[in-house]
């Protein structure tokens, strides 16, 4: 099946090899579609840890807080 998304080559050992595929069976998919899963979770936990990171800044530095009486949207 022709596909126009990238395609990247990685190189695994043998015991994260048996993994994936131990995985694919289990749920009945194929081992490129677990390891798509499993680098998609990543990016995702990784993204996580980045903008965290920035929120704890953002909570420690002193914020101006606008009054409720304040027009601000007028």
């Amino acid at each position: 099946m022709a596909t126009l998304k990238p395609r990247i080559n990685i190189t695994v050992n043998n015991e994260i090899a048996t993994i994936l595929k131990k995985t694919a069976k289990q749920h009945n998919k194929s081992v490129s579609k677990v390891a798509l899963e499993l680098i998609e979770y990543a990016i995702e936990e990784q993204e996580d840890i980045y903008f965290s990171k920035i929120a704890e800044t953002r909570e420690q530095s002193n914020p101006k807080w606008v009054k409720d009486s304040d027009k601000i949207w007028e």
